[in-house]
């Protein structure tokens, strides 16, 4: 089976699933409209500038030129963020003709409240409840239609799906948990803990909220805001941390968690009570929404053991859960069909 991984790329979960893919010996491929310049290099890139209009009909020669050679030579397309082969899903009505498999993996804004507008969080406002987005719906309806299968990386986004017969499979994260090397924190009692915050969007990770619980809190501490930086970049300040402060918006974890914990750091992430039922029990990230912050933080700055511990049961969990080797082999089950059990969680 050769399977394409595309358009877009998203934290890094087509090229490490790629990766992983390619590790237990499969034939897979990415390929995006557009590199991220942050993100590691695809196999295509077609090098589409979305804001050189005027290059817009040789851009859509040239897309549609690939996609229609990729649906001769690949089996199987895995979709990313709602983006396949060629714009607005056209490609998608050719794919039973091709005798191609689809299968459509969401990741949070790209179908967050698109079908449930109404949906409540604790901690996140609906920023879309007012735009118009009834063409976005029927293209992401018609690309699950045509799928095989829906993919969610855990049971968050599950409401935000709209009215489907289409299998749903539950699909951790995925990181190269082997190129992150360990950096627990210190256990010396005279060190100022370190802490780190990556807001890569203040409004949807609650940044505002957060900067003003820490004020609460009693102890000392350096505290470091990661913006506008590379992912190299940010890595290198992440594992000078001893504490890691995620988001407390939607109620789960995600990519800049694992890559946390995959360093062994202690990572605060709000999760909801929802997701604590649906999620492992070792999940070692301490949860805290707004109220309870400042007393966590005072806790783990002042017990550097503990730290160290959780550190330990980070690394753990995401080599266990999150080991894009490890995920791509249940995936490629998913994949051929053969696949028991829908949520990946439970078989890993």
């Amino acid at each position: 089976m050769k399977i394409i991984h595309g358009m877009s790329e998203v934290a890094g979960q087509g090229i490490n699933t790629v990766k992983g893919l390619r590790a237990n010996g499969y034939d897979a491929v990415m390929a995006v409209w557009q590199k991220n310049k942050l993100a590691d290099a695809p196999d295509f890139d077609l090098g589409v500038n979305k804001s050189k209009k005027y290059l817009l009909p040789v851009y859509a020669i040239k897309m549609a030129t690939f996609a229609f050679n990729a649906m001769r030579k690949y089996d199987l397309v895995h979709v990313h963020f709602g983006n396949s082969l060629f714009p607005f899903g056209l490609d998608t009505f050719f794919y039973r003709l091709f005798k191609i498999k689809c299968f459509a993996e969401f990741h949070g804004s790209d179908i967050r409240f698109l079908f449930a507008p109404e949906y409540k969080y604790p901690y996140l406002q609906n920023e879309n409840c007012d735009q118009d987005r009834k063409r976005e719906k029927s293209r992401k309806i018609r690309l699950i239609k045509r799928a095989e299968g829906v993919i969610l990386h855990d049971h968050e986004l599950i409401p935000h799906l709209p009215d489907t017969e289409t299998p749903l499979f539950i699909v951790p994260l995925r990181v190269d948990v082997n190129s992150i090397e360990t950096a627990y924190p210190s256990l010396k009692k005279e060190h100022k803990p370190i802490i780190v915050h990556s807001p890569s969007k203040r409004s949807g990770k609650g940044t505002e909220q957060i900067l003003k619980e820490l004020e609460k809190v009693k102890g000392e501490f350096q505290l470091v805001l990661v913006e506008n930086k590379s992912h190299n970049e940010a890595m290198e300040i992440y594992r000078c941390a001893d504490i890691i402060i995620d988001q407390v918006s939607v109620g789960t974890y995600g990519v800049f968690a694992i890559e946390a914990m995959a360093m062994g750091k202690p990572v605060i992430t709000y999760i909801s009570p929802e997701m604590k039922e649906q999620l492992p029990e070792s999940l070692p990230i301490i949860s805290a929404d707004f109220d309870e912050l400042s007393d966590v933080v005072e806790h783990l700055i002042a017990d550097p053991a503990s730290r160290y511990e959780i550190g330990l049961k980070s690394r753990a969990y995401v080599e266990r859960y999150h080991d894009n080797v490890k995920v791509a082999k249940c995936l490629y089950e998913v994949y051929d069909g053969t696949v028991k059990e829908r949520n990946l969680f439970k078989v890993l």
